[in-house]
C-alpha cells in the first residue's frame, strides 16, 4: 500500500483563506513532491518508497482588490512548517517534534493510519494585521505612538462572528512561567458597522484604549491626560485615552488581552459558551506565529478574564453566564447592566473560593457598593474592590490623578465637571486611585492585573 500524506484545512471558503493563494508542498529526503489530489481545504501527496523524512510546508495569503484609497493588497496570513519520520518500514509518518515549539506544530494535527496520515491545519484565526494596518484608518496614530512592551496581532476569524479580533501581547508571554498562558477579554462600547475584512475600517476606538495619555500640554486634544479643549466646539474632549497597553507591559504578567471587535452591537460568539475555544485558538495562532510561548511546549489557555467598559458591560454580563465555570476574574469598568447582572454575579464569585472581582465607578458607583456590601467581609477583601467607593472619591483633594485630570479646567468650569458623573464615567477606565506608597500614574488596569491570579 502506497504511502500518503493528506493535508487539508479548516474554513476553505473564508475570503481569508482562497484556494488559488493556499501554497501547499511536499518534500521527500528534500526532493519536491507532485499533487496526488488537490481542492478547496485538500492537498494530497504520495510518498515514494524509500523516503526517511518528509517536510510539510503551508504558505496561506488573501488579498483584496482595491477599493476607496487602499490599492489591491496581497499578505501572508499564516505560514506553518511540519516535518515527519517515516516509520515502520515506510507503513506510517510520524510528526517531528521543532526546537521552537518543543513538540510538533501547534498549528498542525496529526491522526495516523496504515499506508495514510492526516494533517489538518488549524486555520481558525489568521493574521491580518498588514491587511488591518492598510485598511483602517488612524493606523497611523497607532505605530506613531505605540511604544515598546507589547505587540498588537490583527486575527482574522475564518468562521463566525466577530470576524476581527485583536490581541494585545506583552513581552511577559514570550517566557511565561508556566504553559498556561492567560487571557484577558475586553468588551468595549458599541463600535461601527462591518460585514467585510476589505473595507474602510477605522482603529480610533481601539488607539482610545491601548495608547496611553500624552502629558505633553502640546498634544492633540484627544490624545492629552487632562480635560482639553476640543477647538472643533470648544467643548471638553472627555474620551481619555486609557493606556491598556502600557498597564499590560507593567504588570509583569504574562497575559494576553483579547479584544473581539464588534460589528455594531453585537459580539457574535464571543459572548457564548465557545469562548473558552475562541481564546484558545488565539493563544495557539500566536504560539505557532513564536508570538508567545518560544521555544516552551505545551501552550494553552490558562485562566480566563473579562473585562467590559460602559455599554461592553452588556455583552461582559452575557459572557460571564455563558461560562461560569470558566471565567477566573472580572474586571467591571463602570460597567453598564451590573445591577441587573448581580444574582449571575453572586453566583459565579460563590463558585470557587479563587474567583475575584474588580468594579470601578461613576455611573454604576451606587450599583457596584452593593455588590460588593454583599460580598465583603474580612476574608473577601483580597478578592472583591469597588473604587472608588463613593462620590466622594471625586472630591478635590480625594484622588490627585483625578485632580491632575481637572487641571486646565477653568474655575467657572469646575463645580459642573467635578459632580458630572459623565466624566467620572470615563475616568473609570481611564484612572486609577491612591495607594499607600503606590505611584500616582498606576491605572486601575494595572492594579487589578497586579492583584490578579491571572
Amino acid at each position: 500500500m502506497p504511502l500518503k500524506l493528506r493535508v487539508t484545512w479548516r474554513n476553505a471558503a473564508s475570503p481569508l483563506l482562497p484556494d488559488a493563494l493556499s501554497d501547499v508542498q511536499a518534500t521527500a529526503d528534500d526532493a519536491p513532491l507532485s499533487l496526488a489530489g488537490r481542492g478547496p481545504g485538500l492537498r494530497e501527496f504520495e510518498i515514494p518508497a524509500g523516503a526517511a523524512r518528509v517536510a510539510l510546508r503551508a504558505r496561506f495569503s488573501a488579498a483584496f482588490s482595491a477599493f476607496e484609497d487602499v490599492p489591491a493588497l496581497q499578505e501572508e496570513v499564516l505560514s506553518v512548517e511540519q516535518a515527519f519520520d517515516v516509520e515502520g518500514g515506510g507503513a506510517s509518518l510520524s510528526p517531528a517534534d521543532d526546537a521552537a515549539y518543543g513538540q510538533a506544530h501547534p498549528l498542525v494535527d496529526v491522526k495516523a493510519s496504515p499506508g495514510l496520515a492526516l494533517a489538518q491545519i488549524r486555520t481558525d484565526f489568521v493574521d491580518i494585521t498588514p491587511l488591518w494596518m492598510a485598511c483602517a484608518k488612524y493606523t497611523d496614530e497607532y505605530q506613531r505612538e505605540h511604544r515598546p512592551g507589547t505587540q498588537l496581532v490583527a486575527l482574522g476569524a475564518t468562521a463566525g462572528e466577530p470576524k476581527i479580533w485583536f490581541a494585545s501581547v506583552p513581552e511577559a508571554c514570550k517566557a511565561p512561567p508556566d504553559a498556561g498562558i492567560s487571557a484577558l477579554v475586553f468588551y468595549r462600547p458599541e463600535g461601527y458597522a462591518y460585514t467585510r475584512f476589505d473595507q474602510r475600517h477605522e482603529m480610533f476606538g481601539l488607539n482610545r484604549y491601548l495608547l496611553r495619555p500624552d502629558p505633553d500640554p502640546g498634544a492633540s486634544y484627544w490624545a492629552r491626560d487632562v480635560l482639553a479643549r476640543d477647538p472643533r466646539d470648544e467643548s471638553r474632549w472627555i474620551y481619555l485615552r486609557c493606556g491598556f497597553e502600557e498597564a499590560l507591559a507593567a504588570s509583569g504578567k504574562a497575559v494576553v488581552m483579547l479584544h473581539p471587535w464588534p460589528n455594531g452591537t453585537s459580539f457574535g460568539a464571543a459572548t457564548t459558551a465557545s469562548l473558552p475555544d475562541l481564546a484558545e485558538a488565539a493563544i495557539r495562532l500566536l504560539w505557532g506565529a513564536q508570538k508567545l510561548g518560544v521555544g516552551r511546549g505545551g501552550v494553552h489557555l490558562g485562566k480566563l478574564g473579562l473585562a467590559g467598559f460602559s455599554a461592553g458591560g452588556l455583552p461582559l454580563w452575557q459572557a460571564l453566564a455563558a461560562n461560569m465555570g470558566r471565567v477566573s476574574e472580572v474586571f467591571a469598568f463602570d460597567a453598564r447592566g451590573i445591577a441587573r447582572a448581580e444574582a449571575t454575579i453572586l453566583r459565579w464569585y460563590g463558585g470557587d473560593a479563587s474567583r475575584r472581582l474588580r468594579m470601578t465607578g461613576g455611573h454604576q458607583l451606587d450599583a457596584n457598593a452593593a455588590i460588593q456590601r454583599r460580598l465583603a467581609g474580612s476574608a473577601e477583601e483580597a478578592r472583591v474592590s469597588s473604587l472608588p467607593p463613593d462620590k466622594s472619591g471625586y472630591l478635590p483633594g480625594a484622588n490627585p490623578r483625578w485632580d491632575h485630570v481637572c487641571s486646565s479646567l477653568e474655575e467657572s468650569e469646575k463645580d459642573a465637571y467635578l459632580s458630572a458623573d459623565r466624566v467620572w464615567h470615563q475616568f473609570a477606565v481611564y484612572g486609577g486611585w491612591p495607594e499607600a506608597g503606590a505611584p500616582r500614574d498606576v491605572t486601575f488596569l494595572q492594579r487589578f492585573l497586579e492583584a490578579s491570579g491571572l
